[in-house]
């Protein structure tokens, strides 16, 4: 008797669990949507590569670097940076 209350309550809390994992998993993909807006990158015009802001590279570089977007810095040419990645 006591296996068949345990499974009986096993069965209709399984559901519930269930329904808290899925709503623990939706908090990361509306994260994710909050990470397609648009990166900024330190670009250096003179050697075509773009840093991460906090990356050495970049607080080095001081005449030819312009703060633009990652996808603006592709389109220029740009290459990311060895260390930092971009």
């Amino acid at each position: 008797m006591k296996y068949l209350a345990l499974s009986l309550a096993l069965l209709l809390l399984a559901p519930i669990a269930q329904a808290k994992d899925t709503k623990e998993r939706a908090k990361p993909v509306a994260a994710s949507t909050k990470a397609k807006t648009e990166r900024q990158v330190m670009f250096n015009t003179s050697s075509v590569k773009y840093h991460d802001p906090s990356c050495r590279w970049a607080e080095k570089c001081t005449k030819n670097c312009v703060k633009v977007s990652e996808s603006e810095a592709i389109q220029r040419g740009g290459v990311p940076c060895k260390v930092c990645g971009g």
